[in-house]
C-alpha cells in the first residue's frame, strides 16, 4: 500500500478504488451486458439493440418479447447495479404514458409509476451508483425516479448557463438529444433539433429534489450545425469517449469538440435512443477545473486553471477575444512534468478597456486538444476618452469619442460584424433601429490601436 500510496494522489487512488468496485458490480450483475466497445440503442418501436462502436453493427434484439406495441419508446438508461433497462415504452404523454422497467436475465418488463412531466420525455439515464434515474422532456422538465422507492420528483424547469444565457428555451427548441452521467455522478446533455444541437454539463453532485433553476456549463454551442439530423442518443466507452447517434449514423465526439462519422448502423432507424454500461470517470483528454481571469489594477489581467487527469498534455495556448467569437493567442504555457493534478498562471499585460474574453486551449502531444469554459474581465474603471448612451437603445446609440480617424464596428453576440463606422471627434449617432433585439457589442478602434469594448441592449 506504500507503493501505491507515493505513485498515486489521494483522488487518483479513489477513483481506482471506485473502478474496481464497478468492474467487480459489472462482473456479478449480469456482465454480459457490458462487453467493450458495445453500447445499446433502444428503437421507437421499443426494441433493445447491442450496437458495436466500431462498425456500427447491431446484434439481435435484447427484449425479443415485446410488451406491446408503441412507436415512440425513448430514454432508455441501463442500471449496472441490478442489470436493468429503465426506459418510456411509450415516451408521449398524450394520455398513454408508459415507463417502465426491463429485465433481460428473466426477459420480464414492468410497468412503474408514471412521471410527472408534461411533454415527450426525449432524454433519460441511470445514475452512477444505481439508485434512480432522470429524464428530460420537451418542455424542459427534469425528473428524478427513485428507483427504491418507485415515485418520482420533479427537479427543476428552469436552465441557464455560465454565461447567463436562457437555456430553459433552447430545451424546448432542440428538445431531442439525450443525456448519460459519467463515473463522478456529472450529468451530460446533448440538445437538438434536426438542424442544431449543444452540449452541457450538470457536474456533481446531482439534485435528487426540487430546485428553483439549475446552472449548466455550456461545452458546445447550441448553435452548432447537426450532420443533417437531429441527435438521438449519448453513450460512454469505458476509455471516456462519447458517441453520438442519429437515427440512422453513429458518430464520436473528439476532444476538440468536433464529430467523426463513425458508421451507418446496419439496420436503418434502430437509434431513438442510446445507452451505455460504462460510467468512466475522464470523459475528455483533460477537465479544466477553477478556471478564472482577474483584474486588480484594470491595467493586467491574471488568467488561471487547474486540471485534473491530465496525460500526454504539450501545454495551453491563452487566448483572449475583444467579441467571444474572434481569438487571440496571447502565449503558451508548457505542461508541468507530472501527470494528474496541476496549477498555471498566466498573465495578460495588455488587456483591453471594456470586456474581455479568456479562455484555454489544452493541446496534447498527438495535436489534439480542448477548450476550456470562458471568462470575462471587464476593464470599465481606467480613463478613456469614449463613452457611449443610451443603453438600452431603441433606436439610436451615440458615442462620444474625442479622437478623428476612429472605428466603430458592431458586433452581434454571435461574433457577426453587423456594421462598421468611421466617427469623428465630438458624439457620433449610430442608427440602430433595424437591429432585431438583443445584446450586441461596440468595438471603437482609435487610430493608435487603442480599443474599447461595451455591450448594449437593443429595444
Amino acid at each position: 500500500m506504500k507503493q501505491i500510496s507515493r505513485k498515486f494522489s489521494t483522488r487518483s487512488f479513489k477513483k481506482l478504488a471506485f473502478s474496481a468496485i464497478f468492474i467487480l458490480i459489472l462482473k456479478q450483475s449480469n456482465g454480459q451486458m457490458c462487453a467493450s466497445g458495445t453500447i445499446y440503442a433502444l428503437s421507437n418501436a421499443g426494441n433493445i439493440y447491442p450496437v458495436s462502436v466500431s462498425s456500427g453493427s447491431a446484434g439481435a434484439v435484447i427484449n425479443s418479447t415485446s410488451l406491446n406495441s408503441t412507436n415512440s419508446a425513448n430514454g432508455i438508461g441501463y442500471n449496472t447495479v441490478n442489470g436493468i433497462f429503465y426506459y418510456f415504452q411509450n415516451a408521449s404523454n398524450g394520455g398513454s404514458q408508459q415507463f417502465v422497467s426491463y429485465n433481460p436475465s428473466t426477459n420480464a418488463y414492468v410497468i412503474l409509476a408514471t412521471a410527472p412531466i408534461t411533454a415527450t420525455a426525449y432524454k433519460g439515464c441511470v445514475n452512477f451508483n444505481g439508485t434512480g434515474y432522470y429524464c428530460l422532456d420537451a418542455n424542459s422538465n427534469l425528473c428524478y425516479y427513485n428507483i427504491a422507492a418507485n415515485t418520482w420528483t420533479l427537479i427543476s424547469s428552469t436552465f441557464t448557463d455560465q454565461f447567463s444565457n436562457n437555456v430553459t428555451n433552447t430545451l424546448k427548441s432542440e428538445a431531442s438529444g439525450d443525456i448519460e452521467i459519467d463515473g463522478l455522478g456529472n450529468m451530460w446533455i446533448v440538445s437538438s433539433s434536426s438542424s442544431q444541437y449543444g452540449l452541457y454539463k450538470l457536474s456533481a453532485p446531482l439534485p435528487t429534489t426540487s430546485v428553483a433553476s439549475i446552472t449548466l456549463k455550456q461545452l458546445v454551442n447550441p448553435n452548432t450545425t447537426t450532420p443533417g439530423a437531429n441527435f438521438a442518443g449519448i453513450a460512454f466507452d469505458p476509455a471516456g469517449n462519447i458517441y453520438m447517434g442519429t437515427n440512422n449514423d453513429l458518430y464520436i465526439l473528439q476532444n476538440d469538440f468536433t464529430l467523426t462519422h463513425l458508421a451507418s448502423f446496419s439496420i436503418g432507424g434502430i437509434c431513438g435512443d442510446l445507452t451505455s454500461c460504462n460510467y468512466p470517470f475522464s470523459i475528455l483528454a483533460v477537465t479544466f477545473e477553477n478556471v478564472s481571469a482577474t483584474s486588480t489594477d484594470d491595467k493586467t489581467v491574471s488568467v488561471s486553471w487547474s486540471v485534473s487527469e491530465q496525460k500526454n498534455n504539450k501545454g495551453y495556448y491563452v487566448e483572449q477575444s475583444i467579441d467571444g467569437s474572434s481569438w487571440n493567442e496571447l502565449g503558451f504555457v508548457a505542461s508541468k512534468a507530472s501527470e494528474g493534478n496541476a496549477r498555471y498562471q498566466f498573465t495578460d499585460n495588455n488587456p483591453q478597456l471594456g470586456i474581455n474574453y479568456y479562455r484555454i486551449h489544452e493541446v496534447d502531444l498527438d495535436g489534439s486538444g480542448i477548450y476550456s469554459e470562458i471568462k470575462t474581465v471587464s476593464l470599465q474603471n481606467v480613463a478613456n476618452n469614449i463613452k457611449l448612451w443610451p443603453n438600452p437603445a431603441r433606436d439610436a446609440i451615440k458615442i462620444q469619442n474625442n479622437n478623428d480617424n476612429s472605428i466603430a464596428r458592431i458586433y452581434s453576440q454571435s461574433g457577426s460584424l453587423v456594421s462598421e463606422i468611421r466617427l469623428k471627434s465630438g458624439t457620433n449617432s449610430i442608427s440602430v433601429s433595424s437591429l432585431a433585439f438583443g445584446a450586441y457589442i461596440v468595438n471603437v478602434r482609435e487610430a493608435n490601436g487603442q480599443t474599447y469594448n461595451q455591450k448594449f441592449i437593443k429595444e
